[in-house]
């Protein structure tokens, strides 16, 4: 038989035997799971927290100012019980209007943090995909998905969300010492104008 009509059925073969690699990841499992969302989520309660106790103290100077007004309105002429309760009105609505300013706030920036998450995620297991030779990596939210049933091999939940927290990791341990670079340039720079200034003086 020609040797190249061997070859080409060689590569026939191989090409019909070769299989498409396909993966399947909990996508719910991997956001709930990513450190960068278990920061981001303290770091919202947190903000939520202070929020609270700013809104709290406005209410209760309110509500202390509230009570003198009702213990002394009878000892009050008509005139100042109308500037009073005009006052009291208007404060209360800037406690309210605090208030959704606060929510809104919060809100908005989970939001933010939900969009940039996400971004990360998809990047991430895109990148994943094409480094490790995946046509398709199929993204299912437990009981709500496209895939019904796989198997464990092809299941690239704890692979993935290992890859991406030591990536999270890497990223986070980078900035923090960009950061402490930084400051002992600051150092640096205040030294030198300390000691520049010391010698002007002698």
């Amino acid at each position: 038989m020609n040797k190249v009509i061997i070859a080409l059925l060689a590569v026939v073969t191989l090409a019909s035997c070769t299989q498409p690699k396909f993966g399947v990841i909990n996508t719910e499992k991997i956001i709930t799971e990513y450190q960068e969302t278990v920061d981001a989520e303290a770091k919202i309660k947190v903000t939520e927290e202070n929020s609270k106790k700013e809104i709290d103290a406005l209410v209760q100077a309110f509500q202390v100012k509230v009570g003198e007004y009702q213990k002394n309105a009878s000892k009050m002429s008509s005139k100042k019980r109308a500037q009073t309760e005009q006052a009291l009105g208007a404060e209360q609505q800037m406690i309210q209007q605090k208030q959704q300013q606060v929510q809104y706030q919060i809100q908005n920036e989970g939001q933010k943090v939900i969009k940039e998450i996400a971004t990360n995620v998809n990047d991430f297991v895109k990148d994943y995909g094409k480094k490790n030779g995946y046509q398709i990596i199929f993204g299912t939210v437990n009981l709500n998905g496209a895939v019904m049933y796989s198997e464990d091999k092809v299941d690239l939940t704890e692979t993935i969300l290992t890859a991406l927290n030591n990536s999270y990791k890497k990223g986070d341990a980078s900035t923090k010492e960009e950061t402490k670079s930084e400051e002992v340039k600051k150092d640096a720079v205040k030294k030198e104008k300390t000691s520049t200034k010391d010698e002007v003086k002698k």
